[in-house]
């Protein structure tokens, strides 16, 4: 009797709906590329990687990589932004629970800026790596994930810093930055000023200003002047 009540009860489990998170629907967008600069590629499920344009919508299982000197920048559903640094990239994946949806960026390498809204009550934004997991429902910041660690600098709230290697977990407030290691190791100090400029840099927009000066020399001929800058 033994086997045949295992059969039935798996039976059950496998055609009743689904209580726990499951991932959103195959092509529901989570997302849109809501500015691309130079070189940056998309990568649906299944399928290879193209040049990434301006609008473009992004589902779940979604890929976005960086070249050199190049920007992507993500717009999530609950407006959240993502700001997809160069030579960087990740995937994007949502999940469905009741009404609540929650979202997960997962950073292969590379540097990405974050700017997440307040989470409903039931609902997640969690940054991983190979390395770490941030949990966050509500901040700002900047995650850079490379081979032999991750660092994470909060500008603005609070995120929950774990370590998958060691299961070890921190909180990270505004000022200070965490750092997780391949060895298991988690620390948390006081931001360095270096580190704080960095975070401020990853969430830059990347969009230059111009100005033009008309100039007059002596003889009465013109010549422009373009000047560029950032904020």
């Amino acid at each position: 009797m033994k086997p045949i009540l295992l059969h039935l009860l798996m039976l059950i489990l496998c055609c009743s709906p689904c209580t726990a998170f499951a991932t959103a629907p195959p092509g529901a967008p989570i997302g849109l590329l809501s500015k691309v600069i130079l070189d940056v590629l998309r990568k649906e499920t299944g399928r290879t990687w193209e040049k990434a344009a301006r609008g473009q919508t992004l589902s779940t299982g979604d890929m976005v990589r960086t070249g050199p000197a190049s920007l992507a920048i993500i717009k999530f559903k609950d407006n959240s932004l993502v700001h997809l640094r160069e030579r960087s990239e990740l995937t994007v994946t949502g999940s469905i629970s009741g009404g609540s949806f929650s979202k997960s960026v997962e950073v292969q390498t590379g540097v990405v800026g974050f700017n997440v809204t307040k989470q409903r009550a039931g609902e997640e934004f969690r940054f991983t790596s190979p390395t770490s997991v941030a949990s966050i429902r509500g901040t700002a910041g900047a995650l850079s994930a490379t081979t032999g660690s991750d660092t994470l600098v909060v500008t603005d709230g609070t995120i929950q810093f774990s370590n998958r290697f060691s299961s070890r977990f921190l909180e990270v407030r505004a000022g200070f930055t965490g750092i997780s290691n391949r060895d298991g190791t988690l620390v948390v100090r006081q931001s360095t000023d270096r580190e704080r400029r960095a975070a401020a840099n990853a969430l830059q927009d990347g969009q230059n200003k111009k100005i033009e000066l008309e100039l007059r020399n002596p003889q009465g001929k013109s010549s422009r002047l373009k000047i560029e800058f950032r904020d």
